[in-house]
């Protein structure tokens, strides 16, 4: 197939689409595609494709990695991250600064590098210094930047009316506001009026520049010449003179918001909306920007590159902090184009009255938000989690202790934002002050470090599970630091959900408690209930069935602690495994009927036959011991042919020990079904399966040891010596002194009957006959003896039409494509 490079107009595209079309012809191997790098970077060599060379391996920036540790974790349990953090460990600080379009990555590059005077280091590992270096260096990017310009959002306008032209009899706010309308259309607007000297208005207001129908102006001149020419062609234009002007535009709902605080601040509390509502304080202001109309903004702002920063303790060593930077972005960002600098104190050009020489070490990254095959990264709360997960673990590999941390688990103040407050001091720690009274109150929270509790019902229930994990290291390290730890950020998460009245906090324990007890019996209901129903079952009641099981496991995961994880481990593989005999035996029946569907020879006779066999079953047996045996023979044929499968190289020989395991389990439960619960039908099975017959006879022989044992210990306690042991039970049974001699030559008699069987046996893994093969049995002349009804119960055996039967489907099968095979070469 020919390649056309020039049929893509994006530079992104064209070296996508080279690097897939190489990959398909061979020329690139899957090796050099994954050959590590540093940082743990992988790369393409440049010489196949003009300087590409930076693609990267595994996922890219967007992709919200697994930790390891299981589904729904990050990889170390709450108990393991709270006895560290206890002990000292540094929380884990990864803040996402701002975002910026393509015009200001060079600018972002140059804060980063102190003007250029210290080295920046980039994806590949190389050191990029000074002024010049940076500007190459974003020259490299510039195929990656989309440049989309800013969408103008809001307009400031000011309206000059002729009081002489409006009307006495009508209201005058609703004059004013049809005259708004007139000019603006359906946008939505606030306003404030003041009267001049002369008897006129001058109305001052923000409107959303963007209408109903997608019309954006641009909130210039040009655009108040349209407003004006849309308000003259207007009834009301031609009854009152009025002149629209705009004084500036603006993107975003903060500075939406801002504008508005404005504009009520400077009319005393005289701001109406254009349904005439009174905005009469900052916070209504607030809500009426962020809350109803920022779903019809559809704002937008370049986001070519994005600023993280990347924080550790005072004191942190600076190579190692340095070094898990490098490995965090380069398996994080692979793929990405980025630059990063370490801010160490020690060496900062920049004085420490213009925010230099920060006490803490850290580090800047400017990262492209597109990667090299086109993927961009998507950021969301879930994503700087995982992101704050893997700093933390390379901070560990290189020997910083270090943790993630959630401001749910200590009850903290939410963080304010950069546009919430302004620098008044730069020394050590900055200062700020709000820009309004809301946002000062909100930096003072967080930095005095308030208690506060975030009031979502999901994050109620992770402060939950938090306070019982602090109370119970608090219970098992009294004396300890961690125990003192502990304890202080337990009170702490108590007493704000006490000021917050969050019930579910301060009975936490009990909670937790009740929470993983239903949900384990809700798992248990799933792996043993649902028996009836699973036959009935079809692939979408199933694939739902399957979902609720693994999120029921996940659930559990999330409370859990260290001690707890091998017998989860140990449940969740059991649960797992159930599901999937229970797909296998759904796969089966499925199978079977699309055969009795294609098949017209087994469609009539062959099904006739299946029922009358296990109705046969059932009619002698009961429908209640059948179903209960079938479910466990059902399983027993599954690992059997496990097994077989293995023999046949269809399985990898280290599942061997698994599905032996496996067998003997489920071998043994049938046997305890058959001796302990009496099933008359899994007798009749054994009858013709060897090594279950055998597991029937160690059951009851173990049955009957017990027993014996249980008497012994009664004679004892009863004060019998020994010797007269024997005496004491010859009298209790029946009073006749040969009654021990024909207990004791019964169990001779059941010995020489089952080492007889042993020496008879030739296959220990012969399963139930095939519904439509004879009975097999090691003596010919009694299978002969045996009744026909009896022969024809052993038939009826649902285990034997449905899972043994497969193999025999599958000959079938093989059979008739190679005989369409043949037919098609000649």
């Amino acid at each position: 197939m020919e390649f056309f490079p020039g049929a893509f107009e994006l530079e992104w595209e064209r070296l996508r689409a080279m690097l897939v079309h190489e990959m398909q012809l061979g020329q690139i191997e899957k090796s050099d595609w994954e050959e590590p790098r540093r940082g743990g970077v992988a790369r393409i060599g440049d010489e196949g494709l003009d300087g590409f060379g930076r693609a990267r391996r595994r996922q890219g920036g967007n992709r919200l990695r697994r930790p390891p540790g299981g589904a729904g974790s990050t990889g170390r349990s709450m108990r393991t991250r709270f006895s560290a953090l206890a002990r000292g460990s540094q929380p884990a600080v990864v803040k996402l600064a701002s975002y910026g379009g393509g015009g200001r990555a060079a600018a972002m590059m140059s804060y980063t590098s102190r003007g250029g005077e210290l080295a920046v280091e980039n994806e590949r590992g190389e050191r990029v210094l000074g002024r010049d270096a940076l500007t190459e260096q974003r020259a490299e990017w510039e195929h990656l930047f989309d440049n989309r310009a800013a969408s103008r959002d809001f307009g400031v306008f000011h309206v000059s009316i002729d009081a002489a032209s409006l009307s006495s009899d009508v209201d005058q706010d609703d004059q004013l506001r049809e005259i708004l309308r007139s000019g603006f259309g359906s946008r939505r607007f606030v306003y404030a009026a003041r009267e001049r000297s002369d008897g006129g208005f001058n109305v001052s207001g923000v409107v959303v520049l963007r209408d109903g129908s997608g019309e954006r102006l641009t909130g210039d001149r040009k655009a108040a010449e349209i407003v004006q020419q849309r308000y003259d062609d207007t009834e009301a234009g031609r009854d009152v003179e009025a002149g629209f002007r705009f004084h500036g535009y603006g993107n975003g709902v903060e500075w939406g918001a801002a504008r508005v605080r404005e504009l009520v601040a400077s009319s005393d509390g005289e701001v109406r909306d254009d349904t005439g509502r009174l905005i009469g304080d900052a916070t209504q202001a607030g809500d009426l920007v962020q809350k109803e109309w920022r779903k019809e903004l559809h704002s937008r702002k370049g986001r070519d590159v994005m600023h993280l920063i990347v924080s550790a303790r005072a004191g942190t060593d600076a190579s190692a902090f340095e070094e898990a930077v490098r490995e965090f972005l380069g398996e994080q960002f692979a793929g990405h184009r980025y630059v990063f600098a370490v801010h160490d104190p020690a060496f900062d050009p920049k004085e420490m009255a213009d925010g230099g020489k920060r006490p803490h070490i850290h580090a800047h990254a400017i990262v492209t938000m597109r990667s090299e095959t086109g993927e961009r990264i998507e950021t969301s709360p879930q994503m700087f989690r995982a992101w704050r997960s893997l700093m933390a673990e390379k901070a560990r590999e290189q020997g910083i202790d270090m943790e993630l941390t959630d401001r749910r688990e200590f009850a903290s103040a939410p963080a304010y934002t950069r546009n919430q407050v302004r620098p008044v001091g730069y020394r050590g720690r900055t200062e700020h002050e709000g820009t309004s009274e809301a946002a000062h109150s909100r930096y003072k929270a967080k930095r005095s470090n308030e208690p506060d509790l975030a009031r979502s019902s999901r994050s109620e229930a992770y402060a939950a599970i938090a306070t019982s994990v602090w109370n119970d290291l608090t219970n098992e390290r009294q004396d300890g630091q961690v125990g003192e730890f502990a304890t202080l950020q337990k009170d702490r998460l108590e007493r704000a959900a006490r000021d917050s009245q969050i019930d579910s906090i301060i009975d936490h324990h009990e909670t937790v408690t009740i929470k993983n007890n239903a949900n384990m019996a809700l798992l248990g209901e799933f792996m043993e209930g649902e028996v009836d129903q699973m036959r009935e079952m079809t692939r979408p009641e199933f694939e739902s069935y399957e979902k609720r099981v693994e999120a029921v496991l996940a659930t559990v995961e999330q409370t859990l602690d260290a001690s707890e994880r091998d017998d989860f481990d140990e449940v969740a593989a059991a649960a797992r495994e159930v599901v999937d005999i229970r797909r296998e035996y759904l796969e089966f029946t499925e199978q079977q009927v699309e055969t009795d569907r294609t098949d017209p020879r087994r469609v009539d006779g062959q099904r006739d036959d299946v029922n009358a066999q296990r109705d046969a079953a059932v009619a002698r047996f009961g429908a209640q011991a059948v179903e209960k045996a079938n479910e466990v023979l059902i399983e027993v044929e599954h690992y059997r042919e496990g097994l077989e499968r293995i023999e046949a190289g269809d399985l990898p020989q280290s599942d061997t020990a698994s599905y032996q395991t496996g067998l003997a389990r489920e071998v043994h439960r049938a046997a305890e079904l058959a001796v302990d619960e009496g099933n008359p039908y899994m007798r009749e099975v054994g009858k013709s399966d060897q090594e279950l017959q055998r597991a029937i006879e160690q059951v009851e022989m173990s049955r009957d040891e017990a027993r014996r044992a249980a008497d012994s210990r009664q004679l004892e306690r009863s004060g019998t010596e020994p010797d007269s042991a024997v005496g004491q039970y010859k009298g209790s049974v029946d009073g006749s002194s040969g009654q021990v001699e024909t207990e004791q030559n019964r169990e001779a008699d059941h010995d020489d009957r089952l080492n007889s069987r042993r020496d008879d046996h030739v296959d220990d893994r012969q399963g139930p006959p095939l519904p439509d093969q004879p009975v097999r049995r090691s003596d010919e002349q009694e299978t002969d003896r045996r009744p026909a009804a009896e022969v024809e119960a052993v038939r009826s055996d649902p285990p034997q039409q449905h899972v043994p039967r497969l193999r025999q489907i599958e000959l079938e099968l093989d059979e008739r494509h190679d005989r369409d095979r043949d037919d098609r070469e000649r």
